[in-house]
């Protein structure tokens, strides 16, 4: 079998094998001309770790777009991207509701804990949340969501992607804090990663179904990302867990809220244009 047939048969399998490929790849090729040593890196390197993780679902995102829709799939790619329409309660959700949880757990921890619980409000960072959102989303939303939801409801559409997101993200956090953490890396990035992010993609792709909107996508992902990195506390490994695993608990709520609340358009199903 050829190429394009297998991938006109598998286009989320040819997306995530190109996405991890050339994530996990470009990291990998960092690590190799350091010695695989974490400790040489510079820079640099952390840099170009940065942009192979930015390039793997835009890259995919983009080029199966172009192979499997041609000009038209890059047409509705730039029509959602633009279409911003939507009612302002999709932009409360996709804006606020990152940085209201994360202060709803760290300040009572503070107060009541420790003051290292405390949000450092670190404002420049929340650039690079905007940076990532635009990138990655071009890929998760674009390309992988609306083919998911062709099959499935959006909350085992949300979990399946949720996961697959997550669970890119294992070889860079092993590369930075495997050396830290040792073992406890691992319950680290069950919380921070598989947990919180696998819920927090159900509420994006309830959103998308609902909205069509690529544009929400990236600021709801800006959102996650750039307030976890401006908001986060100088904690230790143990306290982090503690308000990470808060955080992840309160997702789930907001989850189980929101279908509690809206059970009928949660089995939305998905219908293309």
């Amino acid at each position: 079998m050829t190429l394009m047939p297998w991938l006109r048969r598998h286009p989320l399998l040819g997306y995530f094998a190109l996405t991890y490929g050339i994530s996990w790849g470009g990291i990998l090729a960092v690590l190799a001309v350091s010695g695989f040593d974490v400790t040489a890196l510079r820079p640099l390197d952390t840099g170009l770790i940065f942009v192979s993780m930015l390039l793997g679902p835009s890259v995919a995102g983009l080029l199966m777009t172009t192979l499997l829709d041609g000009r038209a799939g890059l047409r509705e790619l730039k029509s959602r991207l633009l279409r911003w329409r939507v009612g302002a309660r999709w932009y409360a959700l996709a804006l606020l509701t990152m940085p209201v949880l994360m202060l709803a757990v760290l300040w009572p921890f503070s107060f009541v804990v420790d003051p290292a619980f405390a949000p450092r409000l670190q404002w420049s960072l929340l650039a690079i949340g905007l940076i990532a959102g635009t990138f990655e989303e071009i890929g998760w939303t674009a390309f992988a969501t609306p083919r998911l939801l062709e099959r499935w409801r959006p909350v085992a559409a949300g979990l399946s992607l949720g996961l697959m997101w997550a669970m890119w993200h294992l070889l860079v956090d092993i590369q930075q804090n495997d050396s830290a953490m040792g073992a406890g890396w691992l319950l680290e990035f069950a919380v921070l990663y598989i947990a919180t992010l696998t819920a927090y993609r159900v509420l994006m792709t309830w959103m998308f179904s609902h909205t069509d909107s690529l544009l929400l996508a990236v600021l709801m992902h800006a959102s996650y990302t750039g307030w976890l990195l401006a908001l986060f506390p100088a904690t230790s490994f143990e306290q982090g867990l503690a308000w990470q695993t808060t955080l992840a608990a309160a997702l789930w709520m907001v989850v189980a809220v929101f279908i509690g609340a809206f059970g009928r358009s949660w089995q939305h199903q998905w219908r293309t244009a």
